[in-house]
């Protein structure tokens, strides 16, 4: 059986006043109670689950579920099912970090390059899926995953992903969107992101299960998290450039790493793990998988019944961090000069592109009344 849901909606509202945005609200519209779907069902049945229950980001969250479930039940994952969880893993996100900014980009490009990103972006795809897909299979030959790396490589790198470096190579599609930001407001006056990361696993786990709303509203007392391409560098992309520049190329240096890390696993089977993939188990028959895809760090957690089958799950994914009310999205947004009208929805569009939600966004822009 296959599951579609809707996938949602996230409703920004920006109230502006004097060309500086005073009031942001957000509201995520998207399934709620999700992960009830898993429970009662057989423990071995949840990784196929998520994998069809997601669109986006379908194998990482397979993984994440599947590892969770190895955890719960104290079972190892083999070297070889690693390696090729390793190689899906950075494919997709290759992938899926590429894909909205290619197709979502709000200013129109040439029609010329249009037609070339369209064509390399279904190239990137095509050696995507032939990576994921053997790797959903638990193994992979190095021989083809050296080929499809290599093909994956030369579509980023049509698209603009250098071969040294963040920078995009000149006059590619990509360079035609850094330049394009050079006339956005600034979101510059805010502190750096604190990274999601898997020193903070513990205590997510731990809320995760206790508070209801946690999957949907998570947070950590006194801190604001980021996670994403951007937190995981630590901002530390070229600070002397523009806010949204700068996620941009944090975004290209994120792809550059993956294909560099894809390309050493297909020639030595070696991969850093621990930067992509972390697990463990939990309290009771409990297991936790985590794992860093395009968007973030994204958790599955699962609990085992003495019948085998789901006692409880729980999935948070990196969204909701995000573009929590109280999130880097909105601190980011709230008192920046975002200038009036259509400037102003251009510039709160491209934040919220460049902090990619999984969902789609409405931007609404309003002028605050003045006595």
């Amino acid at each position: 059986m296959i599951y579609i849901l809707r996938a949602g909606t996230i409703r920004i509202d920006v109230t502006v006043s004097r060309a500086l945005a005073c009031s942001v609200a957000v509201k995520v519209d998207r399934p709620r109670r999700l992960a009830r779907m898993f429970v009662d069902r057989r423990a071995e049945e949840a990784p196929a689950l998520a994998g069809r229950v997601f669109s986006l980001c379908s194998f990482s969250q397979s993984l994440a579920s599947r590892i969770a479930v190895l955890n719960a039940t104290d079972m190892p994952m083999s070297d070889e099912e690693c390696m090729a969880a390793g190689a899906g893993l950075l494919a997709e996100r290759i992938f899926e970090t590429l894909r909205p900014v290619v197709l979502h980009w709000p200013t129109p490009l040439p029609n010329n390059m249009k037609v070339f990103a369209g064509r390399k972006l279904r190239e990137a795809l095509a050696a995507s899926q032939a990576i994921v897909s053997q790797a959903r299979s638990g193994q992979i030959a190095k021989d083809s995953l050296a080929s499809d790396a290599g093909r994956l490589f030369a579509a980023a790198h049509a698209l603009g992903t250098p071969h040294d470096g963040d920078a995009p190579v000149l006059g590619s599609v990509l360079d035609a969107m850094l330049q394009d930001l050079g006339d956005v407001a600034d979101f510059s006056a805010q502190r750096s992101p604190e990274a999601l990361s898997a020193d903070d696993d513990a205590e997510v786990i731990t809320r995760l299960c206790d508070e209801p709303d946690f999957a949907s509203s998570p947070h950590l007392p006194g801190r604001v998290m980021e996670t994403g391409a951007f937190a995981r560098c630590g901002g530390a992309t070229s600070s002397c450039k523009p806010h949204l520049a700068r996620r941009l190329l944090a975004r290209i240096g994120d792809i550059h790493d993956c294909l560099a890390h894809l390309a050493r696993l297909a020639a030595s089977g070696e991969q850093d793990w621990s930067s992509i993939a972390a697990g463990g188990p939990t309290p009771g028959a409990g297991g936790y998988g985590a794992v860093e895809c395009a968007r973030g760090r994204l958790y599955h957690h699962a609990e085992i019944g003495g019948d085998g089958r789901l006692a409880a799950y729980h999935i948070l994914t990196p969204t909701e961090w995000n573009f929590h009310p109280a999130g880097p999205f909105v601190e980011r947004l709230l008192s920046s000069r975002i200038g009036t009208g259509e400037t102003a929805a251009r510039s709160a569009s491209l934040l919220a592109l460049l902090f990619d939600p999984c969902a789609a966004f409405e931007i609404g822009i309003r002028e605050a009344a003045h006595a």
